[in-house]
C-alpha cells in the first residue's frame, strides 16, 4: 500500500495542505472514503509533521440507520486514542423551512458543523473524504447543468481551511487499504438509488463512457476537472477584487457604475454578478439569475428577480435591491478562517483573494528599516514583536479592538470599518494579523496596534506585506 501513500502525501504536498504543525479535523461519516481518510492521514501525520485533531462526524437523521453509522465513528475513534465531535440535525425539516433540496439543506448545515467544530477544539483544516471518482460525477453534474469553469472545477483540493486528500485516488483502492487493514465501514444504501442524479451518473454513465471510450475516460475527465478548477479560481479572484472595487452598498442594496460593469471582459463581469447575489442570499443563485442580471443590464429588461433580491436599472447604476425584510446580520453568517503565519513566510487566504507575509529586517544606524517602503498601510506594516515567532491571520471576531496610535484608545474593529465606509458584505472577509494571544496587529490598509509600534530601538523588527492577488508582477 506504499502507492497509495505516495498518492495522498503528493496531492497534500502540491497543494500544501497540511503545512507544518497543522491540526487537522478528518470529518468521518462511516463510509469507506471517510473511514480510510482518517486511517491515512493518522499514518502521514506520524512523519509529516501535522498533528490529527480528532473525528467529526454529523448525523443527519436522514436514514434509519444513521444511529448505527455514529456508533461506528465513534468506536473507530475510541478505539484508535482520538477525540471525537458529534453533531446533529433534522436536516429534511430545515430543508423543507427554508424551502431548499434535501441535498443542499444537508450540506449547509453539515459544513457549518464542521467549522464551528474545528474552531472549538483549534483545528486549522478541515479534511473531507471526496475521492477522484466524486470529482469526476461532480464535473458531469455541472456539465449538464451548463455551468462555467468554476463549476466544472468541481471539488476544489483546498477551500479556505478545508482539503480533500483523497482526490488523486479511486474508492476501490481505499476498499482495498481498508481491507488489507482489516477496518470494517458501513455502506449506505441510498447510494443505489438511480433516481438520483449523482447515483446514476456513477452507476450509468460513467460505465458506458468507459464501455465506449476505454477506462482511461475517467482518468481524463479528472484532469479536465483539475484544470478547470485553476482557471477558474483565478478568474473568481479576479471578478472579487472589480467587485470590491465598484460596487457601492447602501441602505436599500447594492450600486455598481453601468459604465464600469460594460468596461469588464465577460467572464469577470458574470462572475461579479453571481458574486454580489451570493453576498446577499442564503439560497442558490444560478446562470439564469445571471443571464437576467446581464439582460437589465444591457437594457434588454426593465427588472429581473433573482434569490438575492431585484435587478433594476436606474440611470447610470445596476442595483441589487434588498429583498422585502433582508437585513445583513440575520442572513450573512461568515465561515471563520484561521492560518498561522511563520516568520519567515506568508499564506494565501482565499477567503480574501490576498497572501500576507511577514520576515525579520534590520534597520539601518538612522533608525529606519534597510528595505524600502512605501507607507502604504494596505500594502505593508512593520511591527515591533522581538520574541514572537509566529503569527495568525484570521477574519474578525465579536469583541475584536485594536488599540489606535495617538492616544485613540482601543477602537472595536465593527466602528473602525463603519468609519472607513468598508462595505458589510467585506467585513467577515476582511484579513488580520494577530498575535499568539490572538490580539489584533494589523488590519491592512486601517490600522497598526500602538502595542506593537516600532521604537527607537535598534532591534529587528517585523515587515508585514499584503498582496491582493493579481497584483504580483
Amino acid at each position: 500500500m506504499a502507492a497509495l501513500h505516495d498518492s495522498i502525501r503528493r496531492t497534500v504536498a502540491r497543494h500544501a495542505m497540511c503545512p507544518l504543525d497543522s491540526r487537522v479535523l478528518v470529518a468521518v461519516s462511516g463510509g469507506s472514503d471517510s473511514v480510510a481518510l482518517y486511517r491515512l492521514l493518522s499514518e502521514l501525520a506520524r512523519s509529516d509533521g501535522f498533528e490529527i485533531a480528532g473525528i467529526a462526524h454529523f448525523n443527519h437523521q436522514l436514514r434509519p440507520a444513521a444511529s448505527h453509522d455514529e456508533a461506528l465513528c465513534r468506536a473507530l475513534a475510541e478505539r484508535t486514542g482520538c477525540a471525537f465531535f458529534t453533531g446533529t440535525a433534522d436536516v429534511r425539516a430545515l430543508a423543507g423551512e427554508a424551502r431548499l433540496s434535501i441535498e443542499d439543506s444537508a450540506r449547509r448545515e453539515r459544513y457549518a458543523f464542521l467549522h464551528i467544530t474545528a474552531e472549538q477544539c483549534g483545528a486549522t483544516r478541515i479534511a473531507t473524504g471526496h475521492t477522484r471518482g466524486d470529482q469526476v460525477e461532480t464535473f458531469l453534474l455541472k456539465l449538464t447543468r451548463g455551468a462555467g469553469l468554476s463549476g466544472l472545477g468541481g471539488i476544489y483540493p483546498v477551500r479556505g481551511r478545508l482539503i480533500r486528500p483523497l482526490l488523486d485516488v479511486t474508492r476501490s483502492e481505499l476498499r482495498s487499504y481498508l481491507q488489507a487493514s482489516g477496518e470494517s465501514w458501513v455502506e449506505d444504501e441510498t447510494n443505489a438509488d438511480v433516481s438520483n442524479p449523482r447515483n446514476r451518473i456513477r452507476h450509468v454513465v460513467l460505465p458506458q463512457l468507459a464501455s465506449a471510450l476505454g477506462p482511461a475516460i475517467v482518468d481524463a475527465i479528472a484532469r479536465t476537472a483539475s484544470l478547470a478548477a485553476e482557471d477558474g479560481a483565478w478568474l473568481d479572484e479576479l471578478a472579487a477584487e472589480r467587485l470590491a472595487a465598484l460596487a457601492v452598498e447602501a441602505d436599500d442594496g447594492v450600486w455598481m457604475s453601468v459604465g464600469d460593469l460594460r468596461a469588464l471582459p465577460g467572464p469577470l463581469l458574470r462572475r461579479a454578478l453571481l458574486q454580489a447575489m451570493k453576498a446577499r442570499s442564503g439560497r442558490e443563485c444560478a446562470a439564469v439569475h445571471v443571464e437576467a442580471a446581464l439582460d437589465v443590464l444591457a437594457g434588454r429588461a426593465r427588472a429581473a428577480e433573482s434569490p438575492a433580491g431585484r435587478w433594476e436599472l436606474l440611470g447610470e447604476k445596476l442595483v441589487l435591491l434588498n429583498l422585502a425584510g433582508w437585513a445583513a446580520p440575520a442572513k450573512t453568517v461568515a465561515v471563520p478562517f484561521s492560518y498561522e503565519l511563520s516568520i519567515p513566510g506568508e499564506v494565501r487566504v482565499s477567503e480574501a483573494g490576498c497572501v500576507i507575509g511577514a520576515r525579520r529586517v534590520f534597520r539601518t544606524r538612522s533608525g529606519k528599516a534597510g528595505m524600502q517602503t512605501s507607507g502604504d498601510q494596505r500594502h505593508q506594516a512593520l511591527i515591533a514583536a522581538p520574541d514572537v515567532e509566529r503569527l495568525f491571520v484570521r477574519n474578525r471576531r465579536p469583541g475584536d479592538r485594536v488599540r489606535l496610535t495617538g492616544g485613540g484608545g482601543r477602537k472595536k474593529l465593527q466602528d473602525l470599518f463603519v468609519d472607513a465606509k468598508v462595505p458589510r458584505s467585506r467585513r467577515d472577509t476582511m484579513p488580520l494579523v494577530t498575535g499568539p494571544d490572538d490580539g489584533v496587529i494589523w488590519v491592512p490598509g486601517h490600522a497598526v496596534s500602538a502595542d506593537f509600534r516600532v521604537g527607537d530601538a535598534k532591534d529587528p523588527v517585523i515587515l508585514l506585506t499584503f498582496t491582493q492577488v493579481g497584483e504580483r508582477a
